[in-house]
């Protein structure tokens, strides 16, 4: 019979090694160390009722947590069908601390600074700077969103085709909490190394989907913030024809309860893919 004092170390050192393993930068020892937290979990309630279902929910609530952050939070929010992005000046180096040594990586894959621009949208503040190559018809931009004291940053690689169609290639760290409208297609890749590596996957990305620099449309660098403003809008009414959210007056909208779902799915998934 195992005593008190032993359940609490076997759940204390599985703990510790997860928290190890989603230290390493490597994406599979990450995925062990959120293996070994629902080991913990499962534990954890093991040992409290002395039965697998205890178990089984402690590890349920895990994907549960989400749930009821979505239908008590989120549904209440109020967004924006609206935003407009306007030039902005950047964050001092202590919020966006990556901002100049990614800007250096993007000028030296031949990208030129176009301008800093910026949107709200509702609790979030939106930061990014534009760059283009002319010779790959294909805009980058450098992005940083804060909520409160919470931010992350990410890279989007956008380009245009003479079809209406934009083809994105991001490391944008979470699912998307919207659907994608036919004439936006998504390539995530959240474990992009460098610059460089986003590049090579976004030409990569291009290719499978059969579209040659001809296909391409060149792109008026004082409308980039334009194109940005545009494919938020087309987004937008998308989701409201899909049902996914709906309209509250006063130009503004939250998510249904099909939005709700979709949300929960969409955070599943990256529960999953972790």
């Amino acid at each position: 019979m195992e005593s008190t004092l032993q359940q609490i170390l076997y759940v204390a050192a599985t703990i510790v090694f997860a928290i190890a393993c989603r230290s390493f930068e490597n994406r599979f020892v990450q995925k062990l160390g959120w293996i070994a937290l629902l080991g913990a979990s499962y534990l954890s309630g093991y040992y409290l009722t002395d039965t697998h279902v205890g178990g089984g929910i402690f590890i349920g609530a895990w994907f549960m947590l989400p749930w009821l952050e979505i239908i008590f939070r989120v549904r209440r929010l109020r967004f924006p069908i609206k935003s407009e992005v306007k030039h902005r000046f950047p964050p001092s180096r202590e919020v966006f601390p990556e901002l100049s040594d990614l800007s250096s990586e993007a000028e030296d894959a031949g990208f030129t600074e176009v301008g800093d621009t910026g949107w709200q949208w509702s609790q979030t503040d939106t930061f990014m700077r534009l760059l283009y190559h002319a010779e790959k018809r294909t805009q980058a931009a450098i992005a940083l969103a804060q909520q409160g004291e919470f931010g992350f940053s990410y890279v989007s690689l956008t380009s245009r085709a003479n079809s209406g169609v934009t083809f994105t290639t991001t490391n944008y760290p979470f699912a998307a909490t919207m659907k994608h409208s036919p004439k936006q297609r998504l390539n995530r890749f959240i474990h992009a190394a460098s610059f460089e590596d986003l590049l090579e996957r976004h030409e990569a990305f291009l290719q499978r989907e059969g579209i040659s620099l001809e296909d391409l449309a060149l792109q008026d660098t004082e409308y980039l913030h334009a194109y940005i403003e545009r494919d938020m809008s087309v987004q937008i009414d998308h989701n409201i024809t899909a049902g996914v959210i709906e309209p509250t007056g006063n130009g503004e909208f939250r998510y249904s309860w099909r939005g709700c779902i979709f949300l929960y799915w969409q955070v599943v998934k990256d529960m999953l893919r972790v």
